[in-house]
């Protein structure tokens, strides 16, 4: 039979670990939280690089419209150039298709610049947009990560406490009830130990006590509930 004092011993016990379980679920969610916001973070990096990438393509495409736009024009200077040193009429008109097609490709080119720049100006403006939201949100996120860090410092130093604690209970139970205690533990899971509630129930499962059992309890006596096993007490 287990006396008072060290039911509170075990009461105590159990208290500590539902602490401790409860902090430890506590820091997988901060965990979890923590992943999720660095992938959040990673994420919002590499939105913001495509958008600079694609911004620099167009400027290359830009660039590289220019140059062809150039030489399209030396080609037609080259033309010109040699219009007045030809006699022959079929050279002439060679010369002269040969002009008329850089011109009609110049044409083409000023356009696709055209295109390519008013692109480049919309997706800077957009970008202008955009930065505005990455930053802010670069800040929360940064805060609520320093939040976590700040929590689970907290959560480790009391964890740490509690499991200290829990090593002391265990030291001061005697092993046979602390083997039972603890294979019960893993049986039914916290709390192990529970109090008879109202109209005679176990306070684990909620199943009304046989009055032989229910009149045992009362009495002082702790006793396993036939329906979940848990160690039931009468609490004064």
């Amino acid at each position: 039979m287990i006396e008072k004092g060290l039911l509170k011993v075990l009461l105590k016990l159990q208290e500590t670990q539902m602490s401790i379980e409860r902090l430890e679920k506590a820091q997988k969610k901060l965990k979890e939280e923590e992943s999720r916001l660095r992938r959040e973070f990673s994420k919002l990096e590499e939105e913001e690089a495509q958008t600079l990438l694609t911004i620099k393509n167009i400027e290359n495409q830009i660039k590289q419209v220019k140059e062809e736009i150039s030489r399209c024009k030396e080609g037609i200077k080259r033309a010109e150039s040699r219009l007045n040193m030809v006699r022959k009429a079929q050279d002439y008109k060679a010369l002269l298709r040969e002009k008329a097609k850089y011109e009609d490709s110049i044409i083409k080119l000023s356009q696709d610049l055209k295109n390519l720049e008013t692109e480049k100006k919309e997706r800077e403006s957009a970008y202008t947009r955009e930065k505005k939201v990455f930053e802010r949100r670069y800040r929360e996120i940064k805060e609520e990560l320093e939040y976590i860090t700040l929590e689970q410092e907290n959560i480790s130093k009391k964890l740490k406490e509690l499991k200290d604690q829990e090593q002391r209970l265990r030291e001061s139970i005697p092993s046979q009830v602390l083997l039972e205690y603890e294979k019960l533990k893993d049986h039914v899971g916290l709390p192990v130990i529970v109090s008879v509630v109202s109209f005679g129930a176990c306070g684990g499962c909620g199943m009304t006590l046989p009055a032989t059992l229910y009149s045992k309890v009362v009495s002082g006596q702790i006793i396993n509930c036939p329906n979940c096993s848990r160690w039931v007490y009468y609490e004064t």
